[in-house]
C-alpha cells in the first residue's frame, strides 16, 4: 500500500450569490441564494514512501484546499484520503505526529519568544527524545545557517530567516511526510539555495515524502521526480518530469556564437520548422521543432553562411511546458 492513498476525493463549497444593484443586494440580504463551487472535483493519485511530488497549477486551482484535506483541516465532501493506513480527520493526532508542515504566509512559531524556545515546545508536542532532538538540531543549524538565529524572536527576523526556522521546525520529529506550501515565495537567493539543499538531503538521506506546491518552478525542477498538475480542481497530468519533458517538449533552441551573421540576417535565408533571432552581430538564436528538423540539420543549415565558434542546444523549461499543456487543454 501507497503512503498516500487518495480517491475520487472531492471538496464542495457553498458560495453566496450576490444580487446586482441595491434592490436586488437587499433581496439577497432577505432570500439569500446559494450557489454550489467544487473546489476540488474526483482528484484520484498516490504517492509511495521516499517520493518528492510536485502538486501544480494556476491560482484557484485546489492545490491548497488538497493539501488543508490531506493534513485533516478540511473534512472531504466525497472520496477518500488515507495517510500511512490513517484517515487524517478522523486520527488526526497520530496522523500529525508523522507529518510536517510549511505554508509560505504563516509560520509556527512563537512571535515573540526566542527561536530555540519555540523548537524547545515543539520537541515537548511531539515528545521527541533528547538525543534525537539535540542531533537534528544541529544537523539543521549547520545546513540553514541558524547559528545566529536561535536566541532571537521570530518578529525581529527577515522573511528568509523565518522561513529557513519554520522549515527546520518541521522535521524536529522526524516526519515521514511534509507538505510544503510555496516554501521559498518572496525569499531572498540564499535562502532559497538553503531551503532546496535542506529539502533535497532530507529526501535523500531520510526518504521524506514530500508534496510541494509553488509557483516557482526552480522549486519544482530541483526537488521533484514528479509532477501532479491540477486545473479547475481535476487532475491534468500526473508522471515522472523527465517523461513529460521527453513528451511535451516538442520544441528546442540553438544559440550560434558566429563570427559575423551578416551574410545570413541580410539574405533572409528560411529553414522548414526553424524560427532564427539575431541576437546581434555574433549571436543567433534559432528555435526547432523536434518533429520536423533534428538538430544538425540546423547545425548544418548556418555553417553554411556563419563560421561558427561556439553551440548551446537547450530544452524549454517545465514551466513553459506546463503552461502549453494548460492553454492546450482550456
Amino acid at each position: 500500500m501507497a503512503l498516500i492513498e487518495v480517491e475520487n476525493l472531492v471538496k464542495e463549497y457553498k458560495r453566496k450569490i450576490s444580487g446586482e444593484g441595491i434592490k436586488d443586494a437587499l433581496y439577497h440580504i432577505l432570500h439569500p441564494v446559494y450557489e454550489t463551487f467544487r473546489a476540488v472535483d474526483d482528484i484520484s493519485f498516490s504517492i509511495e514512501k521516499g517520493e518528492s511530488v510536485g502538486y501544480i497549477g494556476p491560482n484557484g486551482s485546489g492545490k491548497s484546499t488538497t493539501i488543508k484535506m490531506l493534513t485533516g483541516i478540511l473534512t472531504p465532501t466525497a472520496g477518500s484520503i488515507h495517510i500511512n493506513g490513517r484517515i487524517p480527520t478522523k486520527e488526526r493526532i497520530k496522523n500529525n505526529r508523522e507529518i510536517g508542515v510549511v505554508t509560505g504566509n504563516r509560520s509556527t512559531l512563537y512571535w515573540d519568544v526566542p527561536i530555540i524556545e519555540s523548537f524547545r515546545l515543539f520537541q515537548k508536542l511531539y515528545e521527541v527524545p533528547d538525543n534525537i532532538f539535540r542531533k537534528n538540531l544541529e544537523e539543521f543549524t549547520e545546513i540553514m545557517g541558524l547559528e545566529s538565529l536561535l536566541h532571537v524572536p521570530e518578529r525581529q527576523l527577515s522573511l528568509g530567516q523565518r522561513m529557513r526556522c519554520n522549515i527546520a521546525a518541521a522535521f524536529l520529529h522526524n516526519p515521514k511526510t511534509v507538505y510544503l506550501d510555496e516554501p521559498t515565495i518572496g525569499l531572498d537567493s540564499e535562502s532559497k539555495r538553503r531551503i532546496r539543499t535542506f529539502i533535497k538531503k532530507m529526501n535523500d538521506e531520510r526518504d521524506t515524502t514530500f508534496i510541494i506546491t509553488s509557483h516557482d518552478f526552480q522549486d519544482i525542477e530541483m526537488l521533484c521526480r514528479r509532477i501532479i498538475l491540477i486545473n479547475h480542481g481535476k487532475v491534468v497530468l500526473d508522471n515522472d518530469i523527465e517523461k513529460v519533458r521527453k513528451d511535451f517538449d516538442q520544441k528546442k533552441k540553438v544559440r550560434f556564437e558566429v563570427e559575423n551573421n551578416y551574410a545570413m540576417k541580410s539574405g533572409e535565408h528560411c529553414l522548414p520548422g526553424v524560427s532564427f533571432q539575431y541576437i546581434d552581430s555574433y549571436l543567433i538564436e534559432a528555435e526547432y521543432n523536434t518533429e520536423e528538423v533534428d538538430a544538425m540539420t540546423v547545425v548544418g543549415f548556418v555553417s553554411k553562411y556563419c563560421p561558427i565558434k561556439d553551440i548551446t542546444i537547450t530544452g524549454r523549461d517545465i514551466e513553459t511546458i506546463v503552461q502549453d499543456i494548460l492553454y492546450k487543454r482550456l
